[in-house]
């Protein structure tokens, strides 16, 4: 299946008109027509979090490109063929991913220090950096697969020690290779949603960042036949707006507390003093799947923490584990 992009409705003006005289408005139609959330299932795990009501979608208009004053002279709209008007199309989406994929890693200090600042604000999606500080839980997260080189070879690792992690998938990795995705639900993984292509959610028009989540759901519950609940924005790169639209289609937004820059390919020993000195309970270490390195150091670390009484847990395990330290808290504040 290979993902059909659907917008929200919004005023184009004259490239609009350009696209309706071309292609038709039954195609335009299904080109402007609303984003649903219907493939989530919005109640199996919306009390796992507490957080505000889910909000309805509510976003603006696309941004239209800018042109020279000369750019289409010449063409006429009624004389534009379909293939110009959808050129005209992937090449204003194409500036915004081009600009979008020079993304930048955000450190953990920064992470932590904006959800200090949305929650300080009032803002209170759906959204978990760690869980339990009380258990000695730690969940593993692995971002930007499936790649067939390297995630068996995760598979394998977490299989000899008979430990449960969480992978935040690419949708058009898991196109590419629907097997390894079934493979890693199989196992007992959690599964999430990373975007579809992979871009910083906040560089591109918020039109655009419903699409990103909802096309990569759409691939993993056609692979999987059940939709994800867990989203992670590439790089931990957010908005307001962002958080609003993952929590709108159905999701948990996940960051993390710990990160050793795997995907930098820094050394073995360096991703593992990183991960051994920042570790603690109830805390989500961010890892990369698609890295040589990762691989040649998971044994070590997590033999490493485990000698150190950690429990590896997927974060539905954490987010569960939170859940009973609020309602334990509740119950002793009575």
């Amino acid at each position: 299946m290979r993902y059909r992009r659907t917008t929200p409705q919004a005023d184009w003006g004259t490239k609009k008109h350009l696209l309706a005289t071309a292609l038709g408005l039954g195609v335009t139609t299904l080109l402007a027509g609303p984003i649903t959330a219907g493939c989530v299932n919005q109640q199996s795990h919306s009390a796992q979090v507490v957080g505000t009501p889910r909000p309805k979608l509510d976003l603006a208009p696309r941004p239209r490109r800018l042109s020279t004053p000369d750019e289409n002279a010449g063409i006429s709209p009624n004389k534009l063929t379909s293939a110009q008007a959808i050129n005209e199309l992937r090449a204003e989406r194409d500036a915004y991913y081009r600009n979008a994929e020079q993304e930048v890693y955000r450190s953990v200090r920064e992470v932590l220090a904006q959800r200090k600042t949305d929650l300080e604000r009032g803002l209170r999606q759906h959204i978990i950096v760690r869980g339990n500080p009380n258990r000695k839980q730690l969940a593993l997260t692995f971002d930007d697969g499936p790649h067939p080189k390297y995630t068996p070879k995760i598979l394998a690792i977490l299989g000899r020690y008979n430990i449960k992690g969480t992978f935040f998938l690419v949708g058009k990795q898991a196109e590419k290779y629907p097997d390894l995705v079934r493979a890693e639900a199989a196992a007992g993984h959690n599964i999430g949603n990373h975007t579809y292509h992979h871009v910083s959610l906040p560089k591109i028009p918020q039109a655009y960042v419903a699409d990103e989540i909802k096309a990569c759901g759409d691939v993993l519950k056609n692979v999987l036949g059940r939709p994800a609940h867990l989203f992670r924005p590439p790089g931990g790169e957010y908005t307001p707006s962002v958080a609003e639209a993952s929590e709108a289609l159905g999701y948990t937004m996940v960051l993390w507390t710990d990160d050793p820059g795997d995907y930098a390919s820094p050394g073995k020993g360096v991703i593992l003093r990183r991960t051994l000195e920042t570790a603690s309970p109830g805390g989500i270490i961010l890892m990369h799947d698609g890295i040589d390195q990762t691989i040649a150091v998971l044994p070590a670390l997590i033999e490493s923490l485990q000698a150190k009484g950690y429990q590896f847990v997927t974060v539905d395990d954490l987010i569960t584990s939170g859940m009973d330290q609020s309602l334990s808290d509740a119950a002793t504040a009575k």
